[in-house]
């Protein structure tokens, strides 16, 4: 059983987001009470008796403690409301990013200016958010197009936080995947793979927040980039010879020398980053509501994303059988995603065959009608109204700075084959789709906090978010 919240009318709706925009408490304070509070009404800590778990059929154990509890109240899962702004806080539309860069200094690194809530390299829009409720699984993306260069400046503009919750989440399974506490790789009964830290995750009535990252898209868009203005040359590690970029190999092309698998760990690394991004912003959004957020990683994520269906269906997502040629295990395996939602982006594969598919795909979301580089009246840029006024953006797409060389093409295409050719595959040593670090939100069971830590970090939002929010 779950607790079922009252339905809401619009101006009720309305009021919690102007008091989450206008009434929350200052930054300073929120940094100062934020905390892991793992649980929530509806949850247990070593009660000693066994529990199911319906979503999969689970029964999980926890043997008696000190710690004891065993919460009086039925779960409580988030409202619409609660769920948009925490979304939102994580990846949501806030305008047109500034792309303050020099025009001599790799300004044609970017191709998307549209804005969300986090950073990410390149601003490369490739993390998106999957979300685990009673419901099924979602995910958040939101798309490229901006209204204006600040979407959120005041009370008009707050209704676009659950219109875009609306328009950017779509459905991919109508259940709770498989993975739990309870979930066991057969032959190993007492290796969880969820982590064993994690006892209530996916419970009902909970909601699990999953930044969702594909980096492959960033991989081949800055690629053109290394070679073109960082002047990079990639070497395999396995040979120490030019990664099939020897004839560019000269000074004002390729000059520094970078193992592939520098490189990998390098956008690996630069990919991740956005995912603690969106989690710390969900933290403070859920500490500014009075709700709870556990934060967490260490679980398998290719079993939660459905790579072992024998082990679980998990998330459902789409993969490509082992690559016999991987020099690493950590690259062996490639997830696609689910298609037309969230497809990550590697070769071969399903979007692109070989080096001159992707690279000349890159290019296109540059400089093709209606991209950002674009040269006509179609530029996004233009269209858009800003960053820049449109004689300035016509001015910078004109110059031969910004257009990517074609010699930096053709090696990037070359460095691509070669990956493809020898190891089968580019990445060469990493999944590009990965979702290792997590948020659960949901409302705090004050009674343990009273019990434990005498109240002592409960705040003042916990203690009146049911009376606010509900």
């Amino acid at each position: 059983m779950t607790f079922t919240t009252p339905s809401l009318t619009q101006a009720q709706k309305a009021a919690q987001i102007k008091a989450f925009f206008e009434a929350s408490p200052t930054l300073g304070r929120l940094l100062s009470t934020q905390r892991s509070r793992r649980i929530a009404k509806g949850y247990s800590v070593d009660s000693g008796k066994p529990e199911l778990r319906t979503s999969s059929g689970n029964t999980v154990l926890q043997g008696e403690s000190p710690l004891q509890f065993l919460s009086e109240h039925d779960p409580v899962p988030l409202t619409d409301v609660e769920e948009a702004l925490i979304a939102w806080a994580a990846c949501g539309p806030n305008g047109l990013v500034h792309w303050d860069i020099a025009v001599n200094g790799g300004f044609h690194e970017l191709t998307w200016i549209a804005g969300r809530t986090m950073a990410s390299p390149g601003n490369s829009s490739a993390t998106d958010l999957v979300i685990i409720k009673d419901e099924g699984v979602f995910i958040y993306k939101p798309d490229q197009e901006r209204s204006k260069v600040v979407e959120i400046e005041g009370e008009a503009d707050y209704d676009k936080i659950l219109a875009w919750h609306e328009k950017y989440t779509t459905q991919i399974l109508d259940h709770r995947p498989n993975f739990d506490y309870g979930t066991r790789i057969p032959g190993f009964p007492n290796s969880s793979i969820a982590g064993p830290y994690q006892y209530n995750l996916n419970r009902e009535g909970t909601t699990w927040f999953l930044p969702l990252v594909d980096i492959g898209y960033l991989y081949f868009s800055i690629l053109l980039n290394f070679f073109d203005a960082w002047h990079l040359a990639m070497v395999d590690d396995q040979t120490g010879e030019p990664a099939g970029v020897g004839p560019w190999m000269t000074e004002g092309k390729c000059e520094f020398p970078l193992t592939i698998s520098q490189y990998e760990w390098f956008i690996f690394q630069e990919e991740q980053y956005p995912t603690g991004l969106q989690v710390a912003n969900m933290r403070l959004a859920a500490e500014a509501m009075g709700l709870g957020a556990w934060v967490f990683g260490g679980y398998f994520d290719d079993i939660l994303m459905g790579a072992f269906p024998q082990v679980t269906p998990g998330l459902g997502f789409r993969h490509e059988e082992p690559n016999p040629k991987a020099p690493l295990t950590t690259g062996a395996l490639k997830t696609f995603g689910v298609e037309g939602v969230k497809e990550s982006v590697y070769v071969p594969g399903p979007r692109y065959a070989n080096g001159t598919e992707v690279i000349d795909r890159m290019l296109a979301d540059k400089y093709s009608k209606g991209m950002t580089l674009s040269k006509g009246d179609d530029n996004y840029i233009v269209t858009h109204e800003g960053p820049f006024a449109p004689d300035v953006i016509r001015d910078v797409v004109n110059r031969p700075e910004v257009k990517v060389s074609d010699w930096a093409r053709e090696a990037a295409i070359a460095f691509v084959d070669y990956c493809v050719e020898k190891y089968g595959q580019c990445p060469v040593y990493v999944n590009p789709m990965q979702c290792n670090l997590s948020l659960v939100a949901h409302h705090v069971d004050e009674a343990f906090y009273d019990q434990f830590y005498g109240g002592k970090t409960t705040t003042p939002e916990i203690r009146n978010h049911m009376a606010n929010w509900h």
